[in-house]
């Protein structure tokens, strides 16, 4: 487990872990909208990110819709996360992807192989509001990205014995 995942297992009670166990991989959240964490086959792995030279980078478009390939082709907007990186991505004959980023970790390392960092540059919460549009009008995409008390954050994480989550805190970008 990353030191994330215990800090965060180490709060939640034994209802709480249990209820997160029983969420579904994904979820149509209205018609012809699809939401997960990360991709619809898998929980850990990226949708519209690869690796380059340590750093998350845009995937290719057919790296993209191969990973989308599962989903109902009438789906025409999926909501998804794990990069912590705000896109938005309109996929030619298929939906639109949006990732509004992240609300409390603008930055981080995974040394799972091959090793890499996800850095939004920015300290700064992300979250996104979608608006379905009406028939013959269209939908419309709005990313947030709002300042707060990051530096208490930051003290936070430094209590816990986190430096590099207080660095990436105040940032947006990891140590090094």
């Amino acid at each position: 487990m990353w030191p994330s995942d215990r800090y965060a297992q180490e709060r939640l009670t034994s209802a709480q872990r249990e209820a997160l166990l029983t969420l579904p991989l994904t979820l149509e959240i209205a018609p012809a909208v699809t939401a997960f964490h990360a991709r619809p086959d898998h929980d850990e792995k990226y949708l519209t990110d690869t690796m380059t030279d340590g750093r998350l980078a845009r995937a290719p478009l057919v790296a993209i819709k191969r990973r989308l390939a599962a989903l109902d082709p009438a789906c025409r907007i999926v909501l998804c996360g794990h990069s912590h990186r705000s896109e938005l991505i309109r996929i030619p004959d298929g939906p639109v992807v949006f990732n509004p980023g992240s609300i409390g970790c603008p930055a981080y390392g995974d040394d799972t192989p091959p090793a890499h960092v996800s850095e939004q540059g920015s300290p700064h919460a992300r979250y996104g509001i979608v608006e379905l549009g009406e028939p013959g009008r269209p939908d419309r995409f709005e990313a947030i990205a709002v300042d707060y008390d990051h530096e208490a954050a930051a003290r936070q994480a430094e209590q816990a014995g986190r430096p590099e989550w207080a660095y990436a805190l105040r940032t947006g970008f990891m140590p090094g």
